[in-house]
């Protein structure tokens, strides 16, 4: 019986989303995104350059975006892209974040390979 209580409490349970982004912590969340982030590219191997690798991004932008939007200028369907040459971030990871955690000031250093290029 024990495990019917659980379930039922767990089918009521908000979403943890929902949770984790209500009132002051959304707000201190979009405070930290607020602002652009200094996005440096560097490619890897044979992969092409961009003409333009130093830019600036919103920081709320996922790094998902910025995935699409360096396969859309470098016109590849495929591409691995890193996080301080060390790892591939989850697509829904805020930039600012990244920047945040891994950035050196106000830049965040980003690289980029047609094939898998750290293991």
């Amino acid at each position: 019986m024990g495990d019917v209580v659980a379930d039922d409490a767990v089918a009521d349970a908000e979403p943890v989303e929902e949770i984790q982004h209500s009132g002051a912590i959304a707000a201190r969340l979009a405070e930290l995104r607020a602002g652009k982030v200094e996005i440096h590219l560097k490619a890897i191997g044979s992969t092409p350059t961009l003409r333009k690798p130093r830019f600036t991004i919103d920081g709320s932008k996922s790094f998902g975006e910025l995935t699409r939007f360096i396969r859309g200028a470098l016109k590849v369907e495929s591409l691995h892209v890193y996080c301080c040459d060390a790892f591939e971030p989850s697509p829904d990871e805020r930039i600012a974040d990244l920047r945040h955690c891994f950035g050196v000031g106000p830049k965040l250093n980003i690289s980029y390979s047609s094939e898998p290029a750290f293991s």
